[in-house]
């Protein structure tokens, strides 16, 4: 799979025997980009111009280990990977760059952004992904841990200028429920290999419709979520986020057999009592 690509699982029960199947649908979709900005074009090119200059210095640095006649001076190596002569020179004999100078400046460390990195990687990951408000949070904690509480404050425009610095990794997304994903992947090519994994997994078997049976769950807010502008992985189309853990949640189960009968649906309520206008106007006879 490529990064373009999304496997929904759908799940089936099949009673006899009894076993739990789990059925993969693949969901292709084309990706599409904004142009680079000017700021991010330059961080591109000074990238790779730094790139350029460390292989330069590994280069110079074995000429030591070489006959006299057979080492390459600071021009030809200079030469040989576009490099500036002068810069190369001073680097070799201890001096710092540009960019490390420069990094050197910024509020937190390259270790500590890389924990930030890693941090609000996993939490898109989990589905909970950082707003720009929790990126500052988290930034401004590991400063108070390493400067305590009366350190300088962050810039307001830290967060913009820290995710243009790890674009490569990061990038911002409108948060969307999982339905939303979830109906993308109803399309021609998915439903035809949804058929061909049923054939295989059902029908050769000789496996009966009364013995199979769908279940699924919905879990439903009290209150609208909305969407919200988080931080995701660089590459994603949309950003998946789930509800706070503190939210109240109420979660309809329903079962519906092959043959076309169903369960009887089941909704759970949070509560450590059974409320009777939990009951009022119960038209599916839910339990």
């Amino acid at each position: 799979m490529d990064g373009n690509s999304t496997i929904v699982w759908v799940k089936y029960f099949v009673h006899s025997p009894s076993v739990l199947c789990l059925l993969p649908v693949v969901h292709y979709s084309t990706m599409v980009y904004k142009a680079l900005s000017e700021q991010v074009k330059r961080q591109k090119a000074t990238a790779r111009e730094n790139a350029q200059m460390r292989q330069a210095i590994d280069v110079y640095r074995q000429q030591e280990f070489k006959p006299k006649d057979e080492r390459k001076s600071y021009r030809q190596v200079a030469d040989e990977f576009d490099v500036s002569k002068s810069t190369l020179q001073r680097l070799v004999m201890g001096g710092v760059s540009m960019s490390a100078f420069n990094a050197g400046k910024q509020r937190l460390t390259p270790a500590e952004e890389r924990v930030l990195v890693d941090f609000a990687l996993e939490s898109a990951d989990r589905g909970f992904p950082l707003t720009h408000a929790n990126l500052y949070k988290a930034a401004d904690d590991i400063l108070t841990s390493r400067l305590g509480d009366e350190h300088v404050s962050l810039g307001h425009n830290w967060v913009d200028v820290f995710l243009n610095r790890h674009r490569e990794e990061l990038q911002t997304h409108w948060s969307k429920p999982l339905d939303t994903q979830r109906g993308r992947a109803l399309n021609p090519t998915n439903v035809k290999l949804w058929f061909n994994l049923v054939k295989e997994n059902i029908v050769d078997k000789d496996i009966l419709p009364h013995n199979i049976y769908g279940m699924d769950e919905s879990g439903f807010p009290p209150s609208d979520q909305g969407t919200q502008r988080v931080i995701g992985r660089r590459g994603t189309k949309t950003q998946h986020k789930q509800g706070g853990a503190d939210r109240e949640n109420v979660t309809a189960i329903v079962t519906i057999c092959a043959d076309g009968t169903v369960l009887q649906p089941a909704i759970i309520f949070k509560g450590q009592n059974f409320m009777k206008k939990w009951g009022n106007n119960n038209v599916a006879h839910a339990s």
